[in-house]
This record gives structure tokens, C-alpha cells and sequence, in this order.
């Protein structure tokens, strides 16, 4: 966990160092209401049950998905944007596993927690990064890169995680103070080990004068 409390601490400062610009952003920047879906790695357990117990497991991916808000931070003349985005996700409940149609021997019995019963879970997540203009005018039509870290910071099963996000998409001002935005992201989850997804993004921002 000494990587998911350094990605924690480091979104921290990073917030710090946003907020301490909050003079500026008073009157350069914005805030908006954000959408994501998508899909992410998860797995279920599944146990032999011939006395060792023997361990199998069932990777999966199901779906997710997230709404929540986002807080701009810099001149909307740049191309160059902080971003702070906190949301709630949530989790789709995993599958119980088959273990004989994931080719494990017919003859024994097997033994797995039922996931199905326990549901879906959600997730209070919080990220910090950047939005960087790659092409086009940031005042009206722009292809654009986001790169975020933060952390599924609350569980409802006490699994907390690193996050990781980098992706792609557009911008486009419909008008001096309202800015569309829609980004298809890689995501990375750490606990203990990188379980990957991707997500769209679809976000409507009001831009300060």
C-alpha cells in the first residue's frame, strides 16, 4: 500500500498547488459536471474442494461507471488546463465463477464466495492532472491529451487504489463561457498489482471570464 499512500500524498500537493493559485482561478478558469463509462480488470476466486483447497481464479471485466464534477484551473486562452476531478463510481457486480468451462478437471467439486450475491460496490475517487492542447484553438474546436493520478480513495469493501489515467479527445467552446468536452482514457487501478480498463469521458464546463 506504500505506493497508493504516495500517489494520495502526491494528488495532495498537486491540490495544494492548485488551490494556491485560487486568486487566479477566480477569474481564469472554471467548473463542470463530468460523465465517464467503461470497463476495468476484476477477478473471483475459486477453491478445489477436495481437502487442498487448491486455488483458481476468473478474470473478468465488468463495467463501470462514474458521475461527479471537475474543477479547471489556468486562462482558457491556454492550452495547457489543470484539472481536478472528483466522482462517485460505480462498480458492476462480478460473475460467479464457472470453473469447469474455464477448463478446470470435471471430476472434482469446487468451492467459490458467491460475488453475485454481494453486488456491485462503489467508489469515491479523486484525480488531479492536466489537459494539454494538442491542435487547433482552445476557443473553439481542439484536440486535446488528459493525464490525471489520484486514488479510489473510499470503498464500501475497504479496497482502496491508485489510479491512473492518459487518454485522448476534443474540446470545443460553444461560446465564450461553455466548453464541451469528450476523452477516451486508459486507466490503471494499483493494489497490490495493475489491473487496466478504459473510459469515456464526457464533461460540460463553465469557463470564468
Amino acid at each position: 500500500m506504500r505506493i497508493l499512500h504516495t500517489v494520495t500524498a502526491a494528488s495532495a500537493a498537486l491540490l495544494a498547488s492548485g488551490m494556491a493559485m485560487a486568486p487566479t482561478a477566480a477569474q481564469a478558469g472554471g467548473v463542470g459536471f463530468t460523465m465517464g463509462g467503461g470497463f476495468h480488470q476484476d477477478q473471483a476466486y475459486y477453491y478445489r474442494d477436495d481437502g487442498s483447497l487448491t486455488q483458481g481464479i476468473d478474470k473478468q471485466r465488468p463495467g463501470n461507471y462514474s458521475i461527479g464534477g471537475e474543477l479547471l484551473l489556468g486562462d482558457r486562452d491556454d492550452r495547457v488546463l489543470g484539472i481536478v476531478r472528483g466522482y462517485v463510481s460505480h462498480d458492476a457486480t462480478l460473475k460467479n465463477p464457472d470453473p469447469k468451462a474455464l477448463g478446470e478437471d470435471p471430476d472434482y467439486g469446487y468451492l467459490f464466495p458467491d460475488v453475485e450475491a454481494k453486488g456491485g460496490r462503489n467508489v469515491g475517487a479523486f484525480a488531479v492532472g492536466m489537459q494539454w492542447g494538442l491542435w487547433g484553438d482552445p476557443n473553439g474546436f481542439q484536440v486535446i491529451c488528459n493525464s490525471l493520478i489520484g486514488s479510489g480513495f473510499w470503498t464500501t469493501d475497504n479496497l482502496e487504489y491508485a489510479l491512473f489515467q492518459v487518454g485522448g479527445g476534443v474540446s470545443y467552446n460553444i461560446n465564450e463561457n461553455v466548453q464541451l468536452m469528450g476523452s477516451l482514457d486508459a486507466t490503471a487501478r494499483f493494489r497490490k498489482e495493475f489491473r487496466f480498463g478504459s473510459d469515456v469521458w464526457v464533461s460540460a464546463r463553465y469557463l470564468f471570464d
